[in-house]
C-alpha cells in the first residue's frame, strides 16, 4: 500500500512561535541593510567563505568562529554590575586545582612573563562582602595558547584555578601579566586579514584574565575578562572594541624598586592590580555608582 504524503502539511505541534519571529526578525533586519546601506548577496557570501575558511584552517566549531560578529551583540556595554546575556568563553574548562586564597596560579617553574600580583574585593550592590565566592580564573600564557585546549606540551591546567574570598570578600593571587595575543591559525588567512583591516581591527585581543564568579546571591553567575587601562588593543579588538567596558579595567602597577621586590618575594620586578568586583545580587539596588564614577 501506497502512503500519499501532503507536501502542503505542516504539524502545527511542531511550530515554535519564537524561531518565526526571529527567523523573520532577520530577514526584516537584513532587508533594511539591502535598502540603506546596499547589502548585496555578494556581501552575505564573502562573509560565510570567511567563516569556512577559518573553520577549515582552525577547526573551530562556526558558531565559534561567529563570535566576532555577535560577542558585541550579546557582551558589549557590560558594566561588570549589570547581568546581561554571556557568551560562554570558549577557552574555558572545568576542574581547575583550588589555590589558597593569596596563593599562585599553577604554573611552570620557567613560566615566561612577568609576575603580576592581582587582588581585590567581591562585593555586592550595597557595597557588602561576599565572603565564600568562588573565584574560577584563567588566562592564556605568553604565547597567547590557553592550557588544556591545545596540544602544546603546557600542562593541563597551567595558569588556571580557583580560590574563595575570605570573610571580607577579599582575594588575591599571584600569576604572570598577560600579553595581547593572535590566534596563529585565524591570522593566517588572508580573508580574516583583509576583512580585520577593512573594518580597522586588530588581528589582536588585548591582554586579560578570565574570571567566572559563583555565589549563592548572585542573580547569575558572573563570568567575564578582566582588562589593563591603557592597553592599545582595546580600542581595535579582534572581538569588539565593547567588549572591554571602562568598568572592566583595571590599572597595574610596575614595581622595580629592588626593595619592594624583595618583600613581595620576587628576584625580577613584577606588576600588581587591585580590582574589586561589584556583583548585582537578589537585593542590590539596580544600578550602583562606583567610587571612580561619582569623581
Amino acid at each position: 500500500m501506497t502512503t500519499i504524503i501532503d507536501p502542503s502539511y505542516v504539524d502545527p505541534a511542531l511550530i515554535n512561535p519564537r524561531a518565526v519571529r526571529l527567523v523573520q526578525a532577520l530577514k526584516d533586519a537584513l532587508a533594511r541593510l539591502r535598502d540603506e546601506e546596499g547589502l548585496t548577496f555578494d556581501d552575505l557570501n564573502a562573509v560565510t567563505e570567511t567563516l569556512q575558511q577559518m573553520h577549515k584552517a582552525t577547526g573551530a566549531p562556526l558558531s565559534l568562529i561567529a563570535m566576532p560578529l555577535y560577542s558585541e551583540l550579546f557582551q558589549g556595554g557590560r558594566d561588570g554590575y549589570t547581568p546581561s546575556e554571556d557568551v560562554t568563553s570558549p577557552t574555558y574548562i572545568p576542574g581547575s586545582p583550588h589555590v589558597d586564597n593569596d596563593g599562585a596560579l599553577p604554573m611552570r617553574p620557567d613560566e615566561p612573563g612577568v609576575p603580576l600580583v592581582v587582588s581585590g574585593r567581591v562585593l555586592d550592590g550595597h557595597g557588602q562582602p561576599l565572603a565564600g565566592a568562588k573565584l574560577d580564573i584563567y588566562q592564556a600564557a605568553n604565547n597567547g595558547s590557553y592550557s588544556g585546549l591545545w596540544d602544546d606540551s603546557a600542562p593541563k591546567y597551567n595558569l588556571r584555578g580557583h580560590l574563595f574570598t575570605d570573610t571580607d570578600g577579599r582575594y588575591a593571587f599571584t600569576t604572570i601579566t598577560p600579553v595581547a595575543y593572535a590566534d596563529a591559525a585565524t591570522a593566517a588567512v588572508d580573508k580574516v586579514v583583509e576583512a580585520a583591516a577593512a573594518l580597522g581591527r586588530s588581528l589582536y585581543r588585548p591582554a586579560h584574565i578570565h574570571y567566572e564568579i559563583h555565589h549563592p546571591d548572585l542573580i547569575t553567575p558572573w563570568f567575564g575578562e578582566i582588562y589593563f587601562k591603557g592597553d592599545p588593543v582595546i580600542p581595535v579588538d579582534f572581538v569588539g572594541a565593547k567588549i572591554a567596558h571602562p568598568a572592566l579595567q583595571g590599572d597595574a602597577v610596575l614595581h622595580e624598586d629592588p626593595e619592594d621586590i624583595a618583600e613581595a618575594g620576587f628576584e625580577v620586578p613584577y606588576r600588581s592590580m587591585e580590582f574589586d568586583f561589584h556583583l548585582k545580587t537578589r537585593t542590590s539596588p539596580d544600578s550602583i555608582a562606583r567610587e571612580a564614577e561619582k569623581a
